[in-house]
């Protein structure tokens, strides 16, 4: 890859048909939809499910965030749950039927995912499992074959039971740990509290050691969720098909497994948003906006499709600011900005619309 981003490829047996100037790429939860699936799905099958989960998603933070665990990425959580949502017995069917009948839609999602369509080539990299990924593709009409998303086939497994019933302990023991606090800066264990330290250790050695050499060790190795790296090399993948130079991408995000992709495509000098971001998506963004409604990314998108980078840029400086009562009241509500010139009220303004769309427990999860 040059240092200006990915090129288009050469022509080939395309001949003569043009490439698309520019394309959208989105992630799926935050931007279009208010769940978290896996968490919720854990909620569901899993005793005490959703702290469960909690405790999981910090632990992956601290891999892919602090120690930078090799061959792990952000969003690598939907490695470590397989192996207890087999252990409770959990199949494929039910995780199908469970996520087609839970799907949440950020206000106005579905109508600007449509619009935005209809303008550029648009795709969805989500870290999310294909059957949550099916199901809103089924309610939005959105084509499927436009998503990159993480395989999940439980069924494909058959675990001895008492290897479940350990499992099933384990996830007892797991609770009793509080949640990891990561504090800022930090660079390794010995950054933590002597309890998160602790922690840390107990979770290493049940994921790298003692599940090593049994079914749930191996389901651990084959899930390879599409989060940070992966949703990079994916975006990657989907720009080189597309023929488009990497000014002529638009990312919207929202957490840390967008923070590659968001990265990547502001050093190629496309449009990099953290919609609605946490401190890891605001850090990797060079816009962001926040929101209880997605027109917002249908407006922008639409400026990116007619001026790229530099007219999403005058858009969002000539924006509204918060509190002009000439100002129609869905703008008004919203709140756009460069990172580097207003973090601290984007990272407000982010979190609150964050808790509002998405509510206190997802939003706390990275």
């Amino acid at each position: 890859m040059t240092a200006g981003g990915p090129g288009p490829a050469d022509d080939g047996a395309l001949g003569s048909c043009r490439a698309p100037r520019r394309i959208y790429v989105t992630d799926c939860e935050g931007p279009l939809t208010r769940n978290d699936n896996a968490q919720e799905i854990a909620a569901r099958f899993i005793p005490d499910g959703a702290e469960f989960f909690a405790r999981l998603s910090k632990y992956d933070d601290f891999l892919a965030d602090v120690v930078h665990k090799p061959g792990y990425n952000a969003g690598d959580t939907l490695r470590l749950l397989p192996p207890f949502l087999k252990a409770f017995a959990v199949t494929d069917r039910a995780v199908e039927a469970f996520s087609t009948t839970g799907v949440l839609v950020v206000p106005g999602a579905l109508q600007a995912l449509a619009e935005i369509a209809e303008l550029l080539p648009t795709y969805v990299i989500s870290t999310s499992y294909t059957p949550y990924l099916k199901a809103l593709c089924e309610l939005s009409g959105f084509p499927f074959a436009n998503v990159r998303c993480t395989e999940l086939t439980l069924d494909a497994w058959t675990m001895p039971e008492d290897e479940a019933a350990w499992l099933r302990a384990e996830a007892a023991r797991v609770m009793e740990r509080s949640l990891i606090e990561i504090p800022d800066g930090a660079s390794s264990a010995d950054d933590l509290s002597p309890a998160d330290g602790e922690t840390v250790a107990r979770l290493d050695d049940l994921f790298w050691a003692q599940m090593v050499g049994r079914v749930s060790g191996e389901l651990v190795t084959a899930v390879r969720p599409v989060g940070g790296g992966m949703k990079l090399a994916a975006l990657e993948d989907i720009v080189a098909a597309a023929r488009v130079e990497g000014a002529g991408v638009m990312y919207v995000g929202d957490s840390i497994t967008d923070a590659p992709p968001l990265e990547a495509v502001k050093a190629w000098g496309g449009v990099s948003l953290s919609f609605n971001g946490n401190g890891y998506a605001l850090a990797a963004a060079e816009f962001a906006a926040a929101s209880s409604n997605a027109e917002v990314q249908a407006h922008l998108a639409k400026t990116f499709a007619d001026g790229g980078r530099d007219g999403v840029e005058a858009a969002i400086r000539a924006w509204p600011k918060p509190g002009n009562c000439e100002t129609p009241a869905g703008r008004a509500r919203t709140r756009v900005g460069l990172v580097a010139e207003e973090s601290d009220a984007l990272a407000e303004a982010s979190a609150a619309a964050r808790r509002g769309v998405r509510g206190e427990r997802v939003a706390r999860l990275g």
